[in-house]
C-alpha cells in the first residue's frame, strides 16, 4: 500500500540538509536536497512499518501552512506481512533483550518466521507469551522433581 506523508527539508549548516517528519516526530538529514529526501523516504518506511507492525493508528498527514525550508510530499510503497515482528519490537513489547528473544525463538518458546537472515516473531506468540509468562526462578531439574 501507498503512503504519502509531508516532508520539511531545511538547510542546517552543519550536516547538510535536514528532513523533518513532523508527523512522526522523526528527523533525518543527507548531503543534499535529493539525498535528504531518500534518507526521509527511508525513515518514512519504517516508520510506517513500525506501525503497521504494532497494530497502532498512523498519524492523519499534516500539511503546514506557514513553513520555512522546501515542503515535500515522500510517498512509499509498505507491503509488509503483518503480524510479524523484528526481535527488537518483539523485546520491547516482553520487557526483555533483544537476545534474550532470539534465545526464545531458538528454543522453540516463540514462534518466528526466518526471511534472509534475520528472524522475525509472530505478534500472535508474542502476546500469548504475555497472557501466560512464566512463573519466576530456575525450573526444576528432572532428576529432582523424580525424587520428589
Amino acid at each position: 500500500m501507498r503512503y504519502t506523508y509531508p516532508a520539511l527539508i531545511v538547510k542546517d549548516e552543519w550536516v547538510g540538509y535536514c528532513a523533518y517528519l513532523n508527523d512522526f516526530g522523526t528527523v533525518t538529514q543527507g548531503d543534499d536536497i535529493q539525498d535528504a529526501v531518500e534518507m526521509g523516504a527511508d525513515a518514512l518506511w519504517i516508520m510506517i512499518d513500525d506501525y503497521l507492525q504494532l497494530d497502532k493508528p498512523l498519524p492523519k498527514p499534516t500539511y503546514p501552512e506557514e513553513h520555512e525550508g522546501l515542503l515535500v510530499a515522500i510517498s512509499v510503497d509498505v507491503a509488509t506481512e503483518r503480524g510479524l515482528l523484528t526481535t527488537k519490537m518483539a523485546a520491547g513489547l516482553l520487557g526483555v533483550s533483544d537476545s534474550r528473544v532470539r534465545q526464545m525463538v531458538c528454543s522453540g518458546q516463540l514462534a518466528s518466521k526466518k526471511i534472509g537472515r534475520d528472524n522475525y516473531v509472530y505478534l500472535w506468540s508474542v502476546r500469548e507469551r504475555q497472557a501466560n509468562p512464566p512463573k519466576p526462578g530456575r525450573p526444576k531439574k528432572k532428576a529432582l522433581a523424580e525424587q520428589s
